[in-house]
């Protein structure tokens, strides 16, 4: 018989456990199922972004791309029906607005699906839902001092970052704009 010290059998059974862990993860993965939504106009990308989620379809969470386009992943258990809304603007005065009139409506930032000459969100909200949850918020500006500044006083009153993007301009409309996009619970 073969006496393997204590340290090695125990390095040799977290292995194994790390292994399996790793390939279960993997399998999971794997079972996942994804679209990709693309397209160049945003009534089109409105549309498809509802009828994936209509199939059970959910934004992954975080992404950002150029144009205008989308991960959606089915979701693996069955989940409470959602509504998108996707909001598009090329001015960050009309992003705001926009983004607080469907925040009345009870909708939250949920993710960036394009960034060029305009920058496109999608927010979303439980189907039939219409009351205010979260506050939207948008900062921008060229200067990273100001941005830093402008985030922490923010932060201070309940605001958190939910996203991020940068609205492409010509230099001679100021260049381009650092954009941050903040919510928090309705009060």
């Amino acid at each position: 018989m073969i006496r393997i010290p204590c340290t090695i059998r125990l390095a040799l059974v977290g292995s194994a456990l790390v292994l399996a862990t790793t390939s279960t993860a993997l399998a999971q993965t794997a079972a996942a199922e994804y679209q990709v939504l693309d397209t160049v106009k945003s009534a089109t990308m409105q549309r498809e972004l509802q009828q994936a989620a209509d199939r059970g379809y959910r934004l992954v969470p975080r992404q950002g791309g150029w144009m205008l386009s989308a991960i959606v992943r089915k979701a693996p258990e069955s989940v409470e029906p959602i509504e998108y809304f996707l909001i598009a603007a090329a001015k960050t005065t009309t992003m705001q607005r926009e983004m607080a009139s469907a925040a009345a409506s009870g909708y939250r930032f949920a993710s960036i699906v394009g960034v060029g000459r305009e920058v496109a969100i999608v927010m979303q909200r439980n189907k039939g839902a219409s009351t205010k949850t979260h506050e939207q918020l948008l900062l921008a500006t060229s200067s990273v001092k100001t941005m830093e500044r402008e985030l922490l006083a923010e932060q201070s009153v309940g605001f958190e970052i939910v996203g991020q993007a940068t609205f492409v301009k010509p230099p001679i409309m100021g260049g381009n704009e650092l954009v941050l996009f903040l919510e928090r619970s309705a009060q």
